[in-house]
């Protein structure tokens, strides 16, 4: 899988609701699917040794799962050879699942 563009905004919780905000209104979002899950994982490696609160725990909790359903979907919905060949800029999860995140973090 080819990786997407770099996404420079820093790792902070009103940032995560905004990428969360703009993958549930993809046609609004200056993002694709494929970088805000890609940002969500560099947000989790960022905090991978950090001692954090509850509410800073909730979050990476739910950008784990965005990182790791964005990996599920493409697994299952694409083959191997075109996992390895295609680019994701234009594919899009459920709508549903971001407001489902969103309502987890509110």
């Amino acid at each position: 899988m080819k990786p997407s563009t770099f996404v420079d905004i820093p790792f902070t919780r009103e940032a995560a609701m905004q990428m969360l905000k703009w993958g549930a209104s993809p046609a609004a979002s200056p993002y694709s699917h494929s970088q805000i899950a890609d940002w969500c994982y560099d947000f989790l490696r960022s905090f991978r040794e950090a001692k954090v609160n509850a509410k800073v725990e909730k979050l990476l909790e739910i950008l784990t799962d965005v990182d790791a359903q964005w990996e599920l979907y493409l697994a299952n919905t694409y083959s191997t050879e075109e996992l390895q060949n295609r680019e994701f800029e234009n594919e899009k999860m459920p709508i549903e699942w971001f407001n489902n995140w969103l309502q987890e973090l509110a």
